[in-house]
């Protein structure tokens, strides 16, 4: 005996489910070709911003440091100028990454300490022309480091990496007609004695135009 159902098919919302689908997989297929035109085309990068990064002047002289074999691995598809300077008493390294071409290149600097085996003992924010930046203190054994970081895109500094996915996403999906590509600067301390940020930083972002 068969039996008899108090659900009825409601015929009218077959074509409706099908629209939906077809709309869906429309949508897909819309962020899958935006996403490969995207990953290839070709947008302005920060590449003159970091060719006009002076390596002397009349306080300041500078040499080139070679990446790592480990270093190339991460930075080895970006534009990256990575120095030594001295400024006055004062020794510290200037790293600036422009991840236009390679945005996993950049990453907040700190997992990079951890990684390498430091311990950071301290940090705070640090108020910077424009913005602000991140000071990080850490210790490896009888070695210690200040680090101070942030994002730049020419017209302000900040902090946030979230930040900086957005505002590079933005760029992305605009094709460069959103503003310039951010850079990550990070100056970092080198032998034994310590900057003071605090009265350094203004100098550097002024005398390296960063």
């Amino acid at each position: 005996m068969p039996v008899q159902s108090n659900q009825s098919l409601d015929v009218a919302a077959v074509p409706t489910l099908g629209r939906r689908r077809t709309a869906l997989w429309v949508a897909i297929g819309v962020a899958v070709v935006s996403g490969m035109l995207w990953a290839v085309y070709p947008l302005p990068d920060a590449a003159a911003r970091l060719k006009v990064m002076p390596r002397t002047g009349s306080e300041f002289a500078s040499e080139d440091i070679a990446l790592t074999p480990t270093e190339l691995q991460v930075l080895g598809r970006v534009n990256v100028v990575h120095r030594r300077y001295q400024l006055g008493e004062t020794q510290f390294y200037a790293t600036v990454i422009d991840g236009t071409k390679d945005r996993h290149a950049v990453h907040d600097p700190r997992y990079c300490f951890q990684g390498a085996g430091w311990k950071v003992l301290s940090e705070r924010k640090l108020p910077l022309n424009g913005g602000e930046g991140h000071l990080v203190h850490a210790v490896n054994g009888q070695y210690e480091v200040q680090a101070l970081f942030w994002f730049s895109d020419g017209a302000g500094r900040y902090t946030s990496l979230l930040r900086y996915w957005w505002q590079t996403t933005l760029r992305r999906m605009s094709l460069g007609r959103s503003g310039a590509e951010p850079v990550l600067v990070v100056l970092q301390s080198f032998g034994p004695q310590q900057p003071d940020w605090n009265a350094l930083a203004p100098t550097v972002i002024e005398s390296l135009n960063l």
